[in-house]
């Protein structure tokens, strides 16, 4: 049966679907019982499950004698890297049926690359609607790495990797993943020890077996030789990795993205961002940076490489690994799941009720100082063009705060970070981690009114309001804000949907450790508020969750009363005004899991975040000691020796803070 002829099935409605499900993925072992009901809910399905490579074998011969035309795998890396395999060595391409990825493992590398994002259960939902109403397939192609060496069964994967990548993944193997961490947070832990091992690697010990470089002789499809020990190289038949990394910028039209970083490059750290975005073409050979396209590449090495994960051991540089590119093969894509985090993404407002967002349009249309006024045209000058809004937050929201007394709170959304700055190295450090937090203070009629900025992209605020772990955005914008100016409707509607997002994610994520019975809205905010306190290192108390509270108790009733259709099961609204959560023991041990982990996150990113505004906020030090002491009653000694290093300092008030119990 020809691919066109499974296509014409599929388009008629009429195609025969089986799947594999590896119970023992990450994201799998999460959501068991939902993705079986959604996988048994699909009419004629044959559905495998399978968990060890005997297993996968066995699966896919009987799907494959089954004669289907379309083959769902649900499972991770690792699992698809065995049954790429398997099919490889079984059929010809031309005789495979196609292939849909449901991400359902601790990492998911390819299906994230096809633009399939989503809890497993939701795509298998949207994949039986689509069945039952078919249309022209959205489909996608990619070639699949070869890798073959004398002595061994040929490897078929979609990316290699050497030296601290794979050391990376072998750690990841054993001590992070047998404690049930997927998903962003594996990646980010993954990438944070490897930048470990690059630090105790070039500065504490080079003997390092542990994190030791990789000694490699590649030769490529042009006959170019080159020999050298590398901090790591990657060999891809993706377009990106995870966490949308883009390692590689080659412009040849071959298959297969080369990149490789030389064990004595120059200024790494400098070169970390350009090398993970996609930026990577103002990076020079010269200076041990070097990626390409290539068709075909020879590798001579004595050491471990992995595969999709899987761990591999070249035998010698005898016989050398022979890596290429098979014919691609044919990926149905969902046109529903797919997103791509380099363009601009409506989020979908049919999830969310129309009362909630006409409630945050309402909050952002409340009447604010004309004090104001000169400030927004300040930053309407600064960043022209590229500006898409402004917006108020914070203390000075409440009009018994003087814009004389304190520094008004703003973020300035824009369309573009290159276009915004004409220093890249704001742009690359906003595109790196976001946003960049400025000064800006301008005389007004006698007075000098101060703002505190944070530069921010839409496309990063609407995904930081729905998609991130971390609360920095949605526990800010899930309070009452006001829109001081916005390019056009398009660009307010966007932020409103945003906005709206961050009160669902506020609420759920807060609402499911709070324990099962009644309780009101203040203490509902009270203890949502003390959640992200603690998430950061915030001087904040429980007396100023509590203010902010019950100063804002009404805004907070009717955004809760209206975001409480999406938080069925969780909170029932009562008559009399309160609600009864519904959480169960295991629902909570799980929440506070989750946010035991985005304290550990926050303490690294808080730290990030102040060693970044050191750089872009004038008189960061001095802010910061008033800061700490107006929320604590602190104060902190700003000496002329820390004030020439403020990281240093930053550093030091943290630890001390940390020690007194002042910050969390």
């Amino acid at each position: 049966m020809t691919l066109q002829s499974r296509i014409d099935r599929i388009t008629a409605g009429t195609a025969k679907v089986g799947c594999l499900l590896n119970p023992m993925g990450g994201q799998v072992r999460k959501r068991t019982l939902a993705i079986r009901q959604a996988l048994q809910a699909i009419p004629g399905i044959l559905l495998c499950e399978a968990s060890d490579a005997s297993g996968f074998k066995t699966a896919i011969n009987q799907l494959i004698r089954a004669k289907i035309d379309l083959l769902v795998i649900v499972a991770g890396d690792g699992t698809t890297h065995a049954i790429f395999g398997h099919l490889f060595t079984s059929l010809a391409p031309k005789q495979w049926p196609l292939i849909m990825i449901v991400p359902g493992g601790t990492t998911n590398m390819t299906p994230l690359d096809l633009g399939v994002r989503g809890k497993p259960e939701k795509i298998i939902r949207q994949l039986h609607h689509y069945l039952l109403e078919p249309t022209v397939p959205k489909l996608a192609q990619r070639p699949v790495l070869r890798i073959e060496q004398t002595g061994t069964s040929p490897i078929y994967g979609m990316f290699f990797a050497a030296g601290l990548v794979a050391r990376g993944v072998k750690f990841s193997r054993s001590s992070v993943k047998q404690i049930g961490i997927t998903g962003s947070i594996f990646t980010f832990l993954i990438m944070l020890r490897s930048l470990v091992g690059i630090i105790t690697g070039m500065i504490l010990s080079r003997q390092q077996k542990e994190w030791m470089p990789v000694k490699m002789t590649m030769t490529e499809a042009n006959g170019r030789i080159r020999q050298g020990t590398y901090l790591f190289a990657l060999v891809s038949a993706l377009d990106c990795l995870l966490l949308n990394i883009r390692p590689y910028w080659g412009k040849e039209a071959e298959p297969l993205h080369v990149t490789w970083v030389d064990q004595q490059c120059k200024r790494l750290w400098r070169s970390l961002w350009p090398l993970l975005s996609g930026g990577g073409k103002v990076l020079q050979e010269k200076d041990g940076y070097y990626s390409h396209n290539t068709s075909a590449l020879t590798v001579h090495m004595n050491d471990e490489y992995i595969v999709d994960g899987e761990l591999y051991q070249s035998i010698n540089t005898q016989n050398p690994l022979r890596i290429t590119a098979t014919n691609p093969i044919t990926f149905l894509v969902l046109k529903d799941t797919t997103s791509t985090m380099i363009s601009s993404i409506p989020l979908p407002t049919q999830q969310l009720p129309i009362r909630l967002i006409s409630e945050v349009a309402w909050e952002n249309n409340k009447e604010t100082s004309p004090d104001l006024v000169p400030l927004i045209d300040s930053l309407m000058m600064r960043f022209g063009e590229s500006l898409d809004a402004v917006m108020l937050y914070g203390s000075c929201l409440h009009s018994a705060v003087s814009l004389d007394e304190g520094i008004v709170d703003l973020y300035v959304i824009v369309n573009s970070y290159y276009q915004a700055y004409p220093e890249r190295y704001l742009a690359n450090l906003n595109t790196w981690l976001a946003p960049n937090v400025f000064y800006l203070e301008i005389p007004y009629q006698e007075r000098i009114l101060r703002a505190k900025y944070a530069v921010i992209s839409t496309k990063d605020f609407e995904r930081g309001a729905q998609f991130w772990f971390h609360p920095y955005i949605w526990a800010r914008f899930a309070q009452p804000s006001r829109m001081l100016y916005f390019r056009d409707d398009a660009v307010r509607e966007r932020l409103y949907v945003a906005q709206a997002h961050a009160v669902i994610n506020f609420l759920k994520s807060g609402v499911v450790t709070i324990d099962a019975g009644i309780i009101n809205v203040e203490e509902i905010w009270t203890r949502c508020l003390m959640l992200t306190y603690a998430a950061e290192l915030r001087a904040e108390r429980e007396t100023r969750a509590r203010h902010l509270a019950q100063t804002n108790l009404d805004a907070f009733a009717r955004l809760t009363d209206v975001a409480s259709p999406i938080l069925e099961g969780i909170l029932e609204k009562q008559e009399n005004g309160k609600y009864r959560c519904l959480t169960t023991p295991e629902m909570q041990r799980r929440a506070l899991w989750r946010w035991r982990l985005r304290r550990w996150q926050g303490k690294i990113l808080s730290i990030l975040r102040l060693s970044k505004a050191t750089l872009t906020f004038s008189n960061s030090v001095d802010y910061a000691a008033w800061k700490i002491e107006r929320h604590t009653g602190v104060r902190v000694e700003v000496t002329p020796k820390l004030r020439r290093h403020p990281i240093l300092w930053g550093l030091k008030v943290a630890w001390q803070l940390l020690r007194r119990g002042v910050v969390r």
